[in-house]
């Protein structure tokens, strides 16, 4: 299964086994997702992490750290 690297509002960084893209009509709602924060435990809100800003061992332990569930 492929995961996605993604920020939480507070800075951390994760990964998540799906980041889906959510429409309403036309317009999306907007590039963040509500997703638990397996560093901070909270809902927050997460974009998908600019992996070429992101040295190697902070997307290896990125990729160990995984979202447990995904929310909206």
């Amino acid at each position: 299964m492929e995961r996605t690297v993604v920020r939480c509002a507070e800075g951390h960084l994760f990964s998540t086994a799906t980041f889906p893209l959510q429409n309403l009509g036309p317009e999306r709602i907007g590039p963040g997702r509500l997703i638990r924060c397996p560093l901070c435990a909270r809902l927050r809100s997460s974009v998908l992490a600019d992996l070429g800003a992101l040295t190697d061992d902070q997307i290896r332990l990125a990729l160990r750290r995984e979202a447990v569930e995904f929310l909206a």
